[in-house]
């Protein structure tokens, strides 16, 4: 059997991911990226949550809604996530 990795990017990602866990898409398993700290939505419908800000070791910066912020964050982590994105699809 396949699996499907749905991966919410942003604030609409992470709402997206949370609706479509909700309406229960069968074999599929969800994970989030974002620049808060989403950790009790997360934990609150069971889906791994992954902040940039702290990822890339970072403390003391607000939130962004910069998307150019957002992709320096990813990037400087980028074989990070490969490496997240691996292991949620073993």
């Amino acid at each position: 059997m396949s699996k499907i990795l749905i991966i919410g990017v942003g604030g609409s990602g992470r709402k997206s991911i949370i609706k479509m866990k909700e309406d229960g898409i069968p074999n599929a398993d969800y994970i989030t990226f974002n620049c808060f700290d989403g950790k009790e939505e997360a934990k609150e419908h069971d889906i791994p949550h992954y902040n940039l800000i702290e990822m890339n070791g970072l403390s003391g910066i607000s939130n962004t809604h910069n998307p150019k912020i957002f992709a320096e964050l990813a990037e400087n982590v980028k074989d990070q996530i490969k490496e997240i994105i691996k292991e949620h699809l073993k």
